[in-house]
């Protein structure tokens, strides 16, 4: 019995840390219902397979930010470099504090992320929206797939 709420509670991190595209990726799908040409429902599957991707990868840099919270015992050190490296997007905020709470320290990673200035509308990439956008960069779509970051 122990076993199965030990295996509840880490599914349970695990949706925490990785909401925001596995939310897209529902919607994705929603979306493909629609009554629309065969390409629409055609880019909605791979923006879903995407997200899926992107889900996966929020989970591991969920269990090594955890891991390194765990060992600074805080947001402190590499910890603290780890969580700096997860605020340019939603979903890695989002992944970084479920890591930071699991351990302890959510009041922490909310100040940290506050004092930064986001605030929990901020759904889009820094700089989304300018000649530097992270949507043209390779290393954001390898971060997407889980092989880069």
């Amino acid at each position: 019995m122990k076993r199965f709420f030990r295996t509840f509670k880490n599914q349970l991190w695990f949706f925490r840390a990785t909401w925001p595209p596995l939310l897209l990726a529902v919607c994705c799908m929603a979306l493909v219902r629609l009554h629309a040409p065969l390409w629409w429902g055609g880019l909605c599957v791979i923006g879903a397979v995407l997200l899926c991707l992107d889900s996966l990868a929020r989970h591991r840099e969920f269990r090594a930010l955890r891991h390194s919270v765990r060992l600074a015992r805080g947001l402190s050190g590499e910890a603290l470099a780890r969580f700096r490296a997860a605020r340019s997007t939603w979903c890695s905020r989002r992944a970084a504090i479920a890591a930071a709470q699991a351990e302890g320290f959510g009041a922490d990673a909310r100040s940290l992320v506050s004092g930064w200035g986001y605030k929990p509308w901020h759904v889009f990439p820094d700089r989304a929206f300018s000649l530097r956008s992270p949507f043209f960069r390779s290393s954001f779509w390898l971060s997407v797939l889980g092989l880069g970051r």
